[in-house]
């Protein structure tokens, strides 16, 4: 996350989650139904790009999922590859830098 946006509205050039916006999406923890999206957890993630009509990649900051980037040896936590997902409007929750840092935490710290 690395922009600070006003959320309660659209921007400018018409995007409903501009790129870099925080975000909350379902994304299944390690250990949860990959078939059930409808119990996957609210994950913070930051919007990459809208790929389509309705439609943004939005990457996933959650460390229990990120996997050690197989080009580089002895990776770091910057190394780290976090997973990307694609999801319509209605699987994407706008949210405050504030309220995407506390989930975030929550998450870090159980």
């Amino acid at each position: 996350m690395t922009k600070k946006i006003k959320y309660n509205d659209v921007t400018a050039d018409g995007a409903l989650f501009p790129v870099d916006a925080p975000v909350l999406v379902r994304y299944p923890l390690p250990g949860a139904d990959e078939a059930d999206g409808d119990s996957w957890a609210w994950l913070p993630g930051s919007v990459i790009d809208e790929c389509g009509p309705g439609e943004w990649s939005i990457v996933i900051e959650v460390s229990v999922l990120a996997e050690p980037d197989p080009s580089v040896s002895d990776a770091g936590p910057e190394d780290m590859l976090y997973p990307v997902c694609f999801r319509d409007a209605s699987e994407i929750r706008a949210v405050s830098d504030e309220e995407w840092f506390k989930v975030h935490e929550e998450l870090a710290h159980g």
